[in-house]
């Protein structure tokens, strides 16, 4: 009896087992379930229904950039002196228009008398035309203090119209003209009419080097072989995108065809930094 029974138990046996085996199997949850709540082969999707996975959205990049700096300076008048210099800008820029305003201040001292104390305050304003968009409108403004020179403070505001050139991503290239006054505090202090033609450029070399140039001839409209230019340079290289941080170079020059006595026909700044931008 015992021998006759023998087959039929282990049978009985070895389907429990696999019975058993078989239902905590099901019951056991993967791994890539547990994380994904998807089957356990990653890439296969369970049903029509299911969905991917939901990513973070990236934030819209910022219209606004502002940028603090300060270093050495190098100007020419007479005389070549070395000194400091702070500078400061904010810039709001979108896809149809653009607003710049930057402050630069420059300071030498030397043998107990200041060989230059000059500040520049400057504001730029661009848009775009809708039905031309090569085409912008501008207006811009400066004031700027001068211990050294005459005329003390010069006040000029422009407005017109600038066509681009040029609007890639790496280089925007703009010409533009038109007409607005200065104002002198000292000398010839009378409001003098202008005219204004000019150019802009801004150069992203490659992604650490970025070039930006202006440059304007303003024309006394009463006495049109009397002029003022004005030439900026600065170039950018970026030394730590951590950290925001950049080595800046720049130039200006101006140049007065008829200065006022005591004032001089040509000055050059030179400065050099560190800046940071936020």
């Amino acid at each position: 009896m015992k021998n006759a029974n023998s087959p039929f138990l282990t049978s009985l046996y070895a389907g429990l087992t696999m019975l058993i085996a078989g239902h905590a199997a099901a019951e056991s949850p993967s791994v890539s379930s547990l994380i994904f709540d998807a089957p356990s082969v990653v890439g296969i999707v369970a049903d029509d229904d299911a969905t991917p996975l939901a990513t973070e959205a990236t934030p819209p990049k910022s219209p606004w950039k502002s940028t603090i700096g300060a270093g050495l300076s190098y100007s020419q008048t007479d005389d070549i002196t070395l000194g400091a210099n702070f500078s400061g800008s904010f810039t709001r820029n979108d896809e149809n228009s653009k607003w710049n305003t930057s402050l630069k201040y420059i300071y030498n001292f030397d043998d107990n008398e200041v060989k230059d104390n000059f500040g520049v305050i400057q504001t730029n304003y661009e848009r775009l035309l809708d039905e031309h968009p090569d085409w912008l409108w501008f207006t811009q403004g400066s004031f700027q203090y001068n211990e050294t020179e005459a005329y003390k403070t010069r006040t000029k505001a422009f407005g017109g119209l600038g066509y681009l050139v040029s609007r890639t991503d790496n280089l925007k290239m703009l010409l533009k003209g038109g007409l607005g006054a200065s104002k002198d505090r000292n000398g010839d202090s009378d409001v003098i009419p202008r005219s204004l033609l000019g150019y802009s450029v801004d150069w992203a070399i490659n992604d650490l080097v970025q070039l930006t140039s202006s440059g304007s001839i303003e024309n006394d409209i009463g006495s049109y072989s009397e002029y003022l230019v004005v030439l900026e340079l600065e170039l950018t290289v970026t030394v730590s995108r951590l950290n925001n941080l950049g080595l800046y170079l720049t130039l200006r020059d101006e140049y007065d065809s008829n200065p006022s006595p005591g004032d001089s026909w040509n000055q050059v700044w030179m400065t050099m930094g560190l800046n940071y931008s936020f």
